[in-house]
Formats: C-alpha cells, sequence, structure tokens
C-alpha cells in the first residue's frame, strides 16, 4: 500500500481530530442509542446508514445551518473556514511529529490506526460534506495506507434527527401537499437518519407501505464553503506532496471528483432516476431485487420507495436462522456485482452491508440492493479495455493486458513501458503457474512466513524495473475503478464472513471465463478471432507481413545511418538516472538550507521593514529544505526496499505489487 509523506497527508486533515479551539461546535452529549441501532434493515431501505463505528461520535448541527442575512452568513462561512483550516493544521503537526518518531513496522502501522481513528471521528463531527468526503476518499486504496482507509470505510452517519415540522414542511414545499392529503398515514418520527436525509414510514392511500426519504436543510450552503476550503487544501498537496510513488495522486482531480458527486447526491432526481435504470438492468434476475421508486411522490429533495424489509446481508446468524443459503447469496453478490460493471456498464458505488439485503423471494435468499446515490457509469471503450484485461489475464499476454490498461485510464499514455510489461509478465506467469498447479497457493492461502519469502523473491527477480516504475509514476487510477475496487473488497470480505471458504477468484472465474467467451458479440466470433491470432491470420498479421519488405528496408537504412555516423544511439542507464536525482535533491536540499540561513540572518540584523519579508523567505526556504530531505529519505528507503535490503520486518509486510511501492 502507498505511504502517503507528511504533505500528502495534508490533504486529510480537512477532516482531522477536533482543536481546541472557539470554533469547534460543542460536541453533544453521549445519549441513548437511537432506535435504529436495533431496527430490522428495512429501515435503511433507501441506504442512509452505513455499517461499523461504534464510538456514538454525533454530528453537531450548529455550524451546518448557514444563516438568514447577508453579513451573518458571511461571519458564519469565515468561521467554518477557520475551523477546517484549523484542523488543517492540526493534523499536519500531528503527522509531522508521527514522522519525527522513525516508527517501522508494527509499531507505525499502531500509530497510524489511532490517528485514523481519531480522524473519522473528527469527519462525523465536522459534518456531512466531511462526512461523505471521507466515505470517497475509504474507496482511494492507490494514495492511502491501508489503515487510514479501513478506518474511514467504518464512517457511518450516525447522526441526530431533524425536527419531524420541518421534514413535513419540505415535503409540502415539494409537492404542495400535506402528508395527510400525501399519504393514508405517515409516521412524524424518522426510522433511520443520516447526514444528507432522514428516513419515515408512510402508507399510501392503495395501502401499500413505503420509506420516504427527506433531504436535510441548507446542504448547498454548507458544501459550497467547505468545497472551496477542500479545493484550497488539495491545491496545497499537489504542490507538496513528492508523488515519488508508482501511483500518481492527483488531488485537486480527487477534489473536484469528489465535489460532483457531492452535488449529484443531493439531488434526489439523480438518485431515482438511477434507481430506475438499476431495476431495468436486473429486470429478468429473479434474485436481484431493487425497490420501486414512486416518481408521482419523489422530487429533487423527497424520495419514496417501496418498503422492502429484509436480513442484513451481514447479519450471518440471523440469515443462517431463516434458512437462506450463505453460499448462494456470496455468489450472487458477486456475480451481480461483474454483471454490473461488466456488462451493463452502470455500476453501484457503496455495495456495503447496509446497503444490502436478504429476504425468501427467492429459494436459498433474494438479494436487495439499497441506496441509488453514488452511481457511476462505464464508458463503452473502458468497460471493453476491462474484459480485454480479464482476457490477457487468462491467456498470459503482458503486453495485451498492458494495452487494456492503458484503454481502462489505469496507466497513463506514453510512459516507457519497457519496466511495466517486465512486472506484467512476472504477474502473469505467476498467475497461470498458480491455476494450472495442483498445489498451487494464492498468497492469501500462503502463512506469513511464506507470503514474505515469495514477496522477497520477487523484489530480487524485478527489483530495478520495480524501482524504475515507481519513479517514473506511470498509474494514475480514475475514480471510478477505484470505486470497483473498493466494492470488490467490500464485497470480499461480506463473502468471508457469510462462508469462511469464500474466494472471489474462484466464485467469479466460470463469470469472468463465460464473459472472455463472449467479448466480441458471440462465442463463436470470438472463437474465430483467437484461432485467427494463433494461427497469426489476423487483418494485422497480414498487414504486417505485407508490409515486412518495406520495414526491412527501413531497417537496412537506418543501419548504414548509423554506420555513417548521422545518427547518435542514446542508452538509458536507470541507475544513473536515479543517482542524478539523488545528486539533484541533494543539490535543492543544500541550496535551501543555505539560503534559509542567510535570509535568517538578514533578517536579524536589518530594520524593522526589511524583518518580516527576510524572515518569511527564510521560512519558506527551510521549509522546501525539510520537504527535499524527506524526498531524499523516501527514494533511499524504496531503493533499500526493492533491492532487498534492510531487515525482513521493514519491507516485506507489503506486497511490492499493492501500488508498486
Amino acid at each position: 500500500m502507498v505511504r502517503p509523506s507528511a504533505w500528502l497527508l495534508v490533504v486529510m486533515a480537512i477532516r482531522s481530530a477536533p482543536i481546541r479551539s472557539a470554533f469547534v461546535a460543542p460536541a453533544i452529549p453521549q445519549q441513548s442509542r437511537t432506535a435504529h441501532r436495533n431496527m430490522p434493515v428495512h429501515a435503511v431501505a433507501v441506504g442512509v446508514v452505513a455499517d461499523g463505528l461504534d464510538h456514538g461520535v454525533r454530528l453537531g448541527t450548529s455550524p451546518d445551518a448557514a444563516p438568514r442575512g447577508r453579513a451573518l452568513r458571511a461571519l458564519w462561512a469565515v468561521r467554518r473556514t477557520c475551523l477546517i483550516w484549523g484542523c488543517v493544521a492540526d493534523q499536519a503537526i500531528r503527522v509531522a511529529l508521527l514522522r519525527r518518531r522513525g516508527l517501522n513496522g508494527a509499531e507505525l502501522v499502531q500509530a497510524r490506526r489511532e490517528m485514523a481513528a481519531r480522524l473519522r471521528d473528527s469527519l462525523v463531527r465536522l459534518g456531512p460534506t466531511f462526512i461523505k468526503i471521507g466515505q470517497l476518499l475509504s474507496t482511494r486504496v492507490d494514495v492511502l495506507p491501508a489503515e487510514v482507509i479501513s478506518e474511514l470505510a467504518r464512517l457511518q452517519n450516525e447522526v441526530p434527527s431533524f425536527p419531524a415540522d420541518r421534514a413535513l414542511a419540505i415535503i409540502r414545499d415539494e409537492f404542495g401537499k400535506s402528508v395527510d392529503e400525501l399519504f393514508a398515514s405517515f409516521d412524524p418520527a424518522p426510522i433511520a437518519a443520516a447526514s444528507l436525509a432522514q428516513v419515515h414510514r408512510a402508507v399510501l392511500r392503495t395501502g401499500e407501505e413505503v420509506v420516504v426519504k427527506v433531504q436535510r436543510e441548507h446542504l448547498l450552503d454548507l458544501f459550497r464553503v467547505d468545497l472551496w476550503n477542500i479545493r484550497l487544501v488539495a491545491a496545497l498537496a499537489d504542490r507538496f506532496d513528492p508523488q515519488t510513488e508508482a501511483v500518481q495522486a492527483n488531488w485537486r482531480a480527487i477534489a473536484e471528483t469528489s465535489g460532483e458527486v457531492l452535488f449529484r447526491e443531493i439531488d434526489f432526481t439523480h438518485e431515482r432516476e438511477s434507481a430506475e435504470v438499476f431495476a431495468h438492468n436486473f429486470e429478468h434476475f429473479e434474485a436481484i431485487k431493487v425497490p420501486e421508486v414512486l416518481p408521482e411522490l419523489s422530487s429533487r429533495r423527497v424520495l419514496t420507495m417501496e418498503y422492502v424489509p429484509g436480513v442484513k446481508i451481514s447479519n450471518a446468524a440471523q440469515l443462517k436462522k431463516d434458512g437462506f443459503d450463505p453460499v448462494h447469496i456470496s455468489t450472487q453478490l458477486c456475480t451481480s456485482y461483474l454483471e454490473q460493471v461488466c456488462r451493463h456498464g452502470f455500476f453501484h458505488c457503496d455495495p456495503h452491508p447496509g446497503n444490502l439485503a436478504v429476504d425468501n423471494g427467492y429459494p436459498g435468499g433474494r438479494l436487495i440492493y439499497y441506496d441509488f446515490g453514488m452511481m457511476e457509469r462505464m464508458e463503452p471503450e473502458t468497460k471493453k479495455g476491462f474484459v480485454d484485461l480479464i482476457f490477457a489475464i487468462y491467456e498470459n499476454l503482458p503486453r495485451e493486458a498492458c494495452d487494456a490498461l492503458e484503454a481502462m485510464g489505469v496507466l497513463r499514455a506514453g510512459v516507457d513501458r519497457t519496466s511495466i510489461e517486465a512486472i506484467a509478465r512476472n504477474m502473469l506467469s505467476t498467475f497461470q503457474s498458480t491455476l494450472q498447479s495442483a498445489d498451487g497457493l494464492w498468497e492469501n492461502q500462503m502463512t506469513p512466513e511464506e507470503k514474505r519469502a515469495a514477496r522477497r523473491a520477487r523484489r530480487a527477480k524485478l527489483g530495478q524495473d520495480l524501482f524504475a516504475t515507481q519513479a517514473d509514476r506511470p498509474f494514475e487510477l480514475p475514480p471510478k475503478w477505484t470505486f470497483v475496487f473498493r466494492a470488490l473488497s467490500t464485497i470480499d470480505g461480506i463473502g468471508k464472513g457469510l462462508d469462511n471458504t469464500f474466494d472471489l477468484t474462484r466464485i467469479a472465474q466460470p463469470y469472468l471465463k463465460e464473459l472472455i467467451s463472449l467479448r466480441d458479440g458471440s462465442t463463436l466470433t470470438t472463437a474465430i478471432k483467437e484461432l485467427g491470432r494463433q494461427l497469426g491470420l489476423r487483418p494485422v498479421d497480414i498487414r504486417e507481413l505485407v508490409t515486412q519488405p518495406r520495414n526491412v528496408a527501413n531497417l537496412k537504412a537506418s543501419l548504414r545511418r548509423i554506420e555513417e555516423g548521422e545518427v547518435k544511439l542514446r542508452v538509458r542507464t536507470l541507475e544513473v538516472e536515479r543517482m542524478l536525482e539523488r545528486v539533484e535533491l541533494r543539490q535543492r536540499m543544500v541550496g535551501s538550507g543555505l539560503g534559509a540561513a542567510v535570509l535568517l540572518q538578514l533578517a536579524l540584523s536589518a530594520g524593522r521593514v526589511l524583518q518580516l519579508p527576510y524572515g518569511l523567505g527564510a521560512a519558506w526556504l527551510a521549509v522546501e529544505c525539510f520537504r527535499t530531505r524527506g524526498a531524499m529519505a523516501k527514494l533511499e528507503a524504496q531503493r533499500k526496499r526493492f533491492a532487498n535490503e534492510g531487515t525482513v520486518g521493514n519491507y516485506d509486510d507489503v506486497d511490492v505489487y499493492a501500488g508498486m511501492t
């Protein structure tokens, strides 16, 4: 997993631990758990309650609502901004102190986990924007360490409900009628509350039971202020992050994507349309249930859906008690998600246990999907790239695998692919040997000692290629794929909770093989194309054959020019490049340090007018000096790791393929 630097973690600080300042809203006292903690899963029928977070941290309401009046609203925005930037400074100091401790191995992991837990609790206190941003960042396995990801993944929208009269007023404003005119009965007490909305049960005049999701007030004002500050923090992170990892962290793009998701999610019109499309895609799947949306009782701030009770998918004991088949349920979950990504190109971004349930609508259990506020579409070219990647993996085609990654947007176009293809060749060979071997073990089936030995063997074989790859930062995970990777990880966890023999790869393999056989539209077309590839009868092969004499003539002309001295060959030496990079960093560090010392001396001896600019210049160069020193230390640590130098505990607990770090 990628290890973030201190400056990279600054972007996380917008959701940092609470600071003791006048800008922090007082935390709401610990109260008895609300009824929705013990409610059946139908209470989350629109997925407004996530899974996890048992600390009882509740969101204060005082910083959420923008007051009326231009002056008061401006003061509120300033107060909110000061709170956010105070948290940025607070978390940056905590990270800097952690780095100065020089921890390694298990101690570093534990320290990060404690900081991440504090960070998670603060996200809930800071409000709806930061809860959602934290949930989105929990998908970024490419730029955040595992312990931070695991804590952010536990974020729960456990917040106080807003008064029932406000919910009734919102419904009246949206439809021009009171709830008594719209429903036969309406329960004013919410059955679930979240950062963006709360849910009420109701009964239609036709007798059907429904759930009504009502949005909180003032979210738009809050999002505008918070996202403006988040973009500034992201810009700072892009400026100060050394980015010496294989995966390029584009924090500004992450902030922009998060903003788009948030603004889309507070418009329930998008969620209604997404639910309808999702239901249409699975209308012929009897083992999948999607609650029906009532368009006539839905608007931008109100969403009415069919009441579909069920047992929470993570409640293995209750599922077993009710006679549901855990193997069937886990298989349906896995294959239905692959169906979304690979066939429909329209997929659920957050299939966590709070958004999934099971009822008895199908033998063995019917899977119910909730909450369609976060959905994404996969472009046909990107979807085809994913299918081509699966084909290349099973057919052991490293070059085609890299082409597919480039089509998916994961591998940046124009990078030197020599080292990347070497790594892909090794990975695919390992995959094939595991598939073909009767006793081949996947890494998650190995003992810790076997894992460490396997990882050291990989680095010994591919150390230079890995080092060259991470320095060039050829990978950049688009947000859509981070949602997919995170979802598959969540599904794997759910499956293992249902069935201890669950193996995502084993269950997905028959589906993926079927998908491969149909990737060109039909099994026959795919078989013909594959036969042509093996026999060299594809159009591209024929074109190569026809143009071969011309290519040979061009090659002969090029060789003649080389012999005559008209062309100079340039050989790329990776070790020399890395050495020059270290020399450049050292020069920058020394230059910044000397400059800071000179400006500091000038500040001490200059008059009052010049002391401030000299002092600021000295501080800036000092920061640059320490930042460059950190980049040098990180580069050296990576070199040692890829060269198999140092102790096993320092380098072998993280796979070199997990982010190429």
